[in-house]
């Protein structure tokens, strides 16, 4: 019993190992001078400069320059068909209200996607001429 026991504890040691260089480098911080007011989840936030980061896998912080402006939301991961050199944030636009969309990293074809408010989706309804818009990061 306690040689299967050590065999299950040093096969778990060896995937967390495994495990740790992957987490490092997905922990990229973009930076980005976002000029319009935006939204983040339920998070209103107001225009200015931003780093954007992954915590873990489903996380991801975008805080401004001051504490005050922080959102951490809920993302998933997505693929592009091709790399690009360019990070990017994409907004979908409605109106003169900014939602932020999608992340994309630079020199990588993986990018994360944040899931429609229900704030987002109750503007999208009222306002039909919706639009994206691309900030690019560094």
């Amino acid at each position: 019993m306690y040689k299967h026991a050590y065999q299950v504890l040093t096969a778990l040691t060896l995937v967390a190992w495994l495990m740790v260089p992957a987490t490092q480098a997905q922990s990229v911080m973009l930076k980005a001078n976002i000029p319009f007011d935006f939204v983040v989840g339920e998070k209103r936030l107001p225009s200015g400069q931003y780093h954007v980061k992954s915590l873990n896998p489903v996380l991801t912080q975008i805080q401004g320059n001051d504490a005050h402006s922080t959102a951490i939301v809920l993302t998933t991961g997505m693929q592009a068909a091709k790399i690009s050199d360019v990070g990017k944030l994409i907004f979908n636009r409605y109106g003169d209200q900014y939602f932020l969309s999608k992340i994309w990293v630079p020199s990588s074809d993986m990018g994360r996607q944040l899931p429609k408010s229900r704030f987002e989706r109750e503007v999208a309804q009222r306002l039909s001429n919706g639009g994206t818009t691309v900030i690019a990061v560094k």
